[in-house]
């Protein structure tokens, strides 16, 4: 099990400002090791994307003996101190940030007085070069641009040479001057594209979105990897995972190199008699995409022709050069001797898991997810994504933008909310993945705090769950599975429509709410959604089996590559496939061989497969409701004869899932925002099928070391649970 930790470390009451992390201290260690900690992510070295001479100072510069009194150190020294600690560090890539700041140097010596916090008059313009006040201070900029023009090489101890020994050449063959304005991401109109959720309002500073399809960003992303390797990383985080797609909704990528590429992967497809007819009468020799949606007048991407083909074609870019950089940790790290278990791991930001990270997920050691929004009672997304994760371990960041996080901080702050936080980390767990602690974590770019939760809850908690370390597992051991088709669903989950619309229940406060964009009749049909969503609330225990795979003639050729197995449904009584009509051929085969086997097969909507006695078909209906009670006519009597566990009493408010089959971990959702507490159940009626005696863990709200009791199993599988709190574990000892 791992026990992350979100470990930026930023300050209390002060912007949480990209790219550079605070210095560690000493302290801080000690506190990773009474939180439990065994990794920890967006943790080192961020400073990459302002410059490698500034990224080299955070890893091994000099620390001034002022600081060394209070046990601070370099990025490389905060390293090793973890891994006596047995505590893996992540290095931080922001892969899709390219930063410039303003500093103050001094007027007489140049040297440096102030950078980004920058107090003072001055144009804002970049590399202005503005005597301040009575000459002794000069405004001026340091980042990506004053690094490849050479200028303030004074500043640090290398410089572009030192990296670059024949400078910056880009795909054009020339000379780049300005790393900065060369790797930017851009719109159709030719603007940089800038990365608004890290820029601070009230700051100075300016980050572009960067693009990772142009080959002169890559080799840099390359260099930071080297330098974080180097340091002594046991693994590299890859954030952005999706760029240069995160520019999409400003109307990019539009760089010289996507439109290269572009024009590249069209040919392609006219070469593979895979283009569309309307387009064979285009010059692809001489094709400029920018130009085509200039001249046509269009809002791109917005109903703008050749956005399926253009979509298709970041999302291979997207997987080619993911992998190229996971390709290139792995061997760096070899070629510096780092072998056997220390090759360096890699993981990316993978957000909120959507269908573009997926044809990679193959190449990480671990997903690690800023969840889109952070809200309580999502047991639908956790069984999600832990099926995305294929069995790696989960690492789950909270986001501050569109959740809880704000309101949950404040009360916090106020000594209130300490069940909510219990309830965030809890969550995570029961469902077989991690929720990473905050520690100073990120508020975004506007509010001016960081997530620094109560020390004594946070070890209390993580204390409880290493003492249960053995009941955990990533396995469920559940009888029921759905299928996530891939091929039947990336296109429909990047043009979905939404309306942001949420609900809440009054009685359990402001932070539960919930949206409604899967129950909204106006919104796209999402069956799989629609109906995990259903089940995950109704307390039905079910894994996600997320498959890949091209159809045979698929348009646009492969890209996620089929990974079934002769073994992916094992343990299976009841499959459910939800209107997943690009199934592949070995897919539709194996499940037909599984309805031979005696597994009941649910099929909805427009899905593959002949007539069985064992595959039974809902329609798809009118409206997403009418589709709901036509499956679950069919799927509860048939999960009632398969499940393993069930709630039986208070499903309402109690989250369930099973562990490797054989422990029960049960979560009470009830919150009184009145009392502020999450409300007991005084007796919760259970069923567990191959139980006769069960150990029960509680989580003590004060003590996490409680003897727990044993309660017996009748022969028909019934039991009661007296007093079910926040979060109860059910161990099977016989």
């Amino acid at each position: 099990m791992e026990r992350s930790i979100y470990f930026d470390g930023w300050t209390k009451n002060v912007h949480c400002y990209h790219p550079s992390l605070p210095m560690r201290h000493i302290g801080m260690v000690d506190d990773l090791e009474k939180y439990k900690a065994t990794m920890l992510v967006w943790a080192a070295m961020g400073g990459g994307s302002i410059s490698l001479p500034y990224l080299e100072q955070e890893a091994f510069g000099d620390v001034p003996p002022r600081l060394r009194f209070y046990g601070y150190m370099n990025d490389a020294e905060f390293i090793r101190e973890c891994k006596k600690r047995g505590i893996k560090v992540y290095g931080i890539v922001f892969e899709v940030q390219g930063w410039e700041f303003p500093i103050l140097l001094d007027g007489n010596t140049n040297s440096l007085r102030a950078f980004n916090m920058v107090e003072g008059e001055g144009d804002g313009t970049p590399n202005s070069g503005i005597p301040i006040g009575d000459g002794t201070e000069v405004a001026d900029w340091y980042g990506l641009r004053e690094f490849s023009s050479g200028k303030h090489d004074h500043l640090f101890p290398t410089t572009l040479k030192d990296y670059y020994p024949n400078g910056i050449i880009n795909s054009d063959g020339e000379a780049v001057t300005d790393l900065w304005e060369e790797t930017a991401a851009r719109t159709y109109r030719g603007a940089a594209v800038h990365a608004g959720w890290v820029e601070c309002p009230d700051n100075a500073h300016q980050a572009y979105q960067t693009c990772r399809n142009n080959p002169v960003w890559r080799d840099y992303l390359k260099q930071i990897i080297k330098l974080m390797i180097d340091a002594g990383v046991d693994g590299i985080q890859l954030d952005e995972a999706e760029l240069p797609i995160t520019s999409l909704k400003a109307g990019g990528c539009f760089c010289k190199d996507c439109r290269k590429q572009f024009r590249a992967f069209l040919q392609g497809e006219k070469a593979a008699g895979r283009l569309h007819a309307q387009w064979h009468s285009l010059d692809l020799d001489t094709f400029d995409y920018k130009q085509f949606v200039v001249d046509g007048g269009y809002d791109f991407p917005n109903d703008t022709p050749l956005f399926r083909e253009y979509y298709e074609f970041q999302l291979r870019a997207i997987k080619k050069y993911f992998t190229e950089l996971a390709d290139y940790i792995r061997a760096y790290s070899r070629e510096v001797g780092r072998d056997g278990g220390d090759i360096v791991q890699v993981s990316g930001n993978f957000f909120n898991c959507m269908p573009c990270y997926f044809p990679f997920s193959d190449t990480v050691d671990c997903v690690i997810t800023e969840m889109e929004s952070t809200l309580f009672r999502q047991p639908h997304w956790y069984r999600y994504i832990n099926g995305f994760a294929g069995g790696k371990p989960v690492l789950v960041a909270e986001n501050p933008y569109g959740g809880v996080i704000p309101e949950l901080l404040e009360m916090l702050d106020a000594g209130k909310g300490y069940d909510l936080y219990r309830l965030m980390l809890a969550e995570a767990a029961v469902y077989g993945c991690n929720m990473s602690v905050p520690y100073g974590g990120w508020m975004g770019s506007v509010i001016k705090d960081a997530f620094y939760p109560p020390r004594a809850l946070t070890e209390h908690f993580q204390t409880f769950l290493a003492n249960h370390e053995k009941l955990f597992s990533s396995k469920s051991g559940a009888k029921t599975a759905i299928v996530y088709s891939w091929p039947s669903y990336y296109w429909r989950e990047a043009t979905k429509s939404n309306t942001g619309n949420v609900n809440r229940n009054p009685a359990e406060g402001m932070l539960f709410y919930h949206p409604t964009d899967l129950t909204d009749e106006s919104t796209t049909r999402l069956p799989f959604w629609e109906i995990l969503k259903d089940m995950a609330d109704g307390g039905v225990v079910c894994d996600v089996v997320a498959l890949g795979g091209d159809i045979p003639d698929a348009p646009f050729g492969t890209l996620c590559e089929d990974n079934l197995t002769a073994h992916t449904f094992d343990g299976y009584d009841l499959i459910i496939i939800p209107d997943c009509p690009a199934m592949t051929p070995a897919q539709v085969a194996e499940l037909h061989k599984r309805a031979d086997a005696g597994v009941k097969i649910i099929l909805v909507g427009d899905t593959p497969g002949d007539n069985h006695a064992n595959i039974l078909r809902v329609a798809t209906q009118s409206t997403k409701a009418q589709s709901l009670v036509a499956f679950n006519e069919i799927f509860r009597g048939l999960y009632a004869d398969v499940a393993t566990a069930q709630v039986l009493t208070h499903a309402d408010r109690v989250g369930i899932h099973t562990h490797d089959g054989k422990n029960i971990w049960l979560l009470n959702y009830h919150y009184d925002a009145q009392a502020d507490a999450i409300t007991p159940i005084p007796a919760l009626e259970l069923r567990m099928k191959n139980a006769a005696k069960i150990k029960v863990h509680r989580l003590d709200k004060l003590n996490p070391y409680v003897v727990p009791e044993i309660i017996d199993v009748a022969a028909d599988g019934h039991f009661t649970l007296p007093q079910a709190g926040l979060l109860t574990i059910l161990e099977i000892i016989q």
